[in-house]
């Protein structure tokens, strides 16, 4: 699939998903919406139904002080919310009210709207409703006799309640949303957590499959580049049998001496690529056993210089100092041979028709140093984050045509990291590079 029809899927899922969350937390709003009207009408019944209670213990001190015999109780005369059917209540709410202010009334203690506002607004307060709103006290014709708390053109209008003689009150509440979506916070963080960890999965799904496309695509050029590479010294070896085969070199010991020494060189280093992939997939699996021990590493050194000086067409100038304080490297022969081999190969490759090369053995608290410093091509600071990585290789190296795998920086730091060990680079475009081998002193 490519990127762009995945990007498409992607942003058409999240398109989805975002409509639906969209959806799914307006219908949440209006049902809090619906809600909050509820308790907000519901606290207006109870302002009004406190401060009848007030004026009933009013009436019960005004009828002990005048020793009436009366026995008026609260509690005789408060609604019953339970068991009554919503279309019913206004009615029975209207009657018993009506009843009850005609008692107050008849006893000089009338309907005080300051009270109610004061009740009301102590119940929007402690039930986290901070709303503005206005409370009109009006007569039959609808005039307004009295109004308490602020000035509101717009807003939800509670259930007119009966008072007296066809006096009724009525609130208005300015609902606002944010008071809405604070009430819904717990809602919109699940929300919010829900999209942010899809999002993240999705992201994350697509890195995988990006960085799959991108190992598939270095396999494919490291098959290429294995093959290509491969080409040349099989036919090398190929024509060189062939040769022997027909008898045309045997009357000539020099030239059979020579092809033989071909055959032989490419032999071995198809044998050196196919044991670094086999090292590589022994690492991968935690198969592979180190042999370790005492290690000349001075005259380890001096046989690569020794290697490559006669091997390279290139002019190569080696430089090399030791200060092992008389301590001895513990390592795997083989490997570790293998590890600065490549370091020294990557060297004389990736730079001029002379080439530098600077080794430094050294030890510092405990540990050991290899340092394999040149004056190639350099590493740009962008390459340098990938090239220890599998089938990875410079730009430098493609714009210079320089064959190879990709697999020689990730090997050698395989076998590093084996022995317990790190490697790292020091590096510029066009002044050159220096790896540093750490080893433990055993």
């Amino acid at each position: 699939m490519k990127l762009l029809n995945l990007l498409i899927i992607f942003a058409i899922a999240l398109l989805c998903l975002c409509s639906l969350q969209a959806f799914w937390l307006y219908y949440t709003y209006q049902l809090h919406l619906e809600d909050s009207k509820k308790s907000i009408n519901s606290f207006f019944y109870q302002a009004i139904e406190k401060e009848l209670d007030q004026r009933f213990l009013e009436l019960e001190k005004k009828a002990e002080g005048n020793m009436l015999g009366s026995n008026i109780r609260v509690a005789s005369f408060d609604v019953d919310y339970k068991g009554i059917e919503s279309g019913k209540i206004n009615s029975v709410i209207s009657q018993q009210i009506t009843m009850v202010q005609q008692l107050m009334a008849s006893c000089n203690l009338f309907f005080n709207l300051n009270t109610v506002d004061s009740i009301f607004q102590s119940l929007l307060t402690s039930n986290h409703f901070p709303f503005q709103y206005q409370i009109n006290y009006i007569d039959s014709t609808g005039t307004t006799i009295e109004t308490m708390g602020q000035m509101i053109d717009k807003g939800f209008k509670t259930d007119v309640l009966p008072i007296i003689d066809e006096e009724k009150t009525y609130a208005i509440v300015k609902i606002t949303s944010p008071v809405i979506f604070k009430n819904m916070l717990a809602i919109l963080l699940v929300s919010v957590l829900i999209i942010f960890f899809i999002i993240a999965c999705s992201i994350y799904e697509i890195k995988i499959f990006l960085n799959q496309q991108q190992l598939n695509q270095l396999r494919e050029n490291f098959i290429h580049a294995l093959t290509h590479d491969m080409k040349t010294p099989l036919s090398t070896i190929h024509s060189v049998l062939v040769q022997l085969e027909k008898g045309t070199i045997n009357n000539n010991p020099d030239m059979r001496q020579k092809f033989s020494a071909i055959a032989i060189e490419q032999t071995l280093n198809l044998q050196a690529t196919v044991n670094r992939i086999l090292t590589l997939a022994y690492i991968e699996n935690k198969q592979l056993s180190l042999n370790k021990q005492s290690i000349d590493l001075p005259e380890m050194i001096q046989s690569l210089i020794d290697k490559f000086t006669v091997k390279s067409p290139k002019i190569i100038e080696f430089q090399t100092f030791y200060d092992l304080n008389n301590c001895t490297v513990c390592a795997d022969s083989f490997y570790l041979n293998n590890a600065v081999s490549n370091l020294i190969d990557n060297s004389i490759k990736y730079s001029g028709d002379q080439v530098k090369i600077e080794i430094d053995c050294t030890t510092e608290e405990k540990q050991f140093y290899i340092r394999v410093k040149d004056n190639g091509f350099g590493i740009s600071s962008n390459d340098q984050l990938k090239i220890f990585k599998q089938f990875e290789r410079g730009a430098e190296i493609k714009r210079n045509r320089i064959s190879g795998f990709g697999i020689g920086l990730n090997y050698t730091q395989q076998i590093i990291e084996a022995h317990g060990g790190t490697i790292t680079v020091i590096s510029q475009e066009g002044t050159g590079s220096e790896f540093i081998i750490t080893l433990p002193i055993c």
